[in-house]
């Protein structure tokens, strides 16, 4: 099965799939058995609207079949009650599909998200960056390599806020049996897939030792929004002259260039070999990611036939 072949709105069943954190095998099936029982005649619901979404609660979720395999895969009683009553959280699962709104700090992030990507595949043999396993890994290794650079000035007392010096990735990384993760950067793959800022594509019967890709791994690249995304700001970026960014970019660059070509497993041998990971007791704290408030000005992100707005 490849995702970035179905239809744009079967991105919604996916992105229901992933928030149930079903194993890869359940997760497939969930799918497949949400595909079949989503199919309508051709009329126009074709994108991702509000009729797609109430023909998915009305049709599929709520469904004695898609019900009872929920109820065999062992779900929370209390997310079976939310498919049953037609009520699932939706600004949990996924953003709108159309408009997706960031503050001024995520677009950064996010595009210095993109920007890495971006870097990867144009030096890799396949364009693209294998594995949800090898992007953990290298953001991890972007952020660490800020973190050991000796800091301009201390954190404010008298606590450290987990700032990173030279900015950073706000990500937050703990000790799991796949070596350094974070969830947050797990969480944000979602939020970008679904407005196709990226694209995963499924990769059956090869595993990494990342925790969602059991069975399985997911290939990412840049999708449509992503690449006039990384057309509008690379020029920008690359034109601001701030230390922060530079330093930023410079640890991007590094880390692609030094750890880039290895294969997965001589990646994970490196990493789980990093003494405090090594050391370090499941789910003990890593790198702290900068605490960073969003109240800052939204700005509006479209997709391609929309264009960008406020950027």
């Amino acid at each position: 099965m490849t995702m970035t072949n179905k239809e744009t709105h079967h991105k919604a069943i996916e992105r229901v799939a992933e928030w149930l954190e079903l194993p890869r095998n359940e997760e497939n099936q969930f799918i497949n058995l949400a595909y079949d029982l989503a199919s309508v005649p051709e009329t126009n619901l074709t994108h991702f609207d509000e009729r797609y979404l109430q023909h998915l609660e009305d049709n599929v979720f709520s469904d004695p079949r898609l019900l009872g395999f929920l109820k065999q895969s062992r779900i929370n009683p209390t997310v079976i009650e939310q498919f049953e009553s037609k009520q699932i959280p939706y600004d949990e699962v996924y953003q709108q599909w159309n408009v997706i709104e960031y503050s001024i700090n995520e677009i950064l992030d996010l595009t210095m998200l993109l920007k890495l990507i971006s870097q990867y595949s144009d030096q890799s043999e396949k364009g693209l960056i294998d594995s949800r396993y090898r992007l953990q890994k290298l953001v991890y290794l972007v952020n660490r390599r800020l973190v050991k650079q000796e800091r301009a000035e201390r954190d404010t007392a008298p606590y450290d806020h987990g700032k990173l010096e030279k900015t950073g990735f706000r990500y937050t990384y703990r000790k799991r049996k796949s070596g350094p993760y974070s969830k947050n950067l797990r969480d944000d793959t979602y939020r970008l897939s679904a407005s196709d800022l990226i694209d995963e594509e499924l990769v059956e019967g090869e595993s990494t030792p990342e925790i969602t890709e059991q069975h399985a791994r997911l290939e990412i690249s840049l999708g449509a929004s992503g690449r006039v995304m990384i057309g509008q700001f690379h020029e920008m970026m690359n034109n601001l002259e701030t230390g922060v960014l530079s330093e930023w970019e410079s640890a991007i660059n590094t880390v692609i260039e030094d750890f880039g070509s290895m294969s997965i497993e001589e990646l994970h041998n490196y990493v789980c070999d990093i003494e405090d990971v090594r050391n370090a007791d499941d789910r003990k704290l890593l790198i702290r990611g900068r605490q960073v408030k969003y109240d800052s000005e939204l700005w509006q992100i479209g997709t391609p036939q929309e264009g960008l707005s406020h950027a």
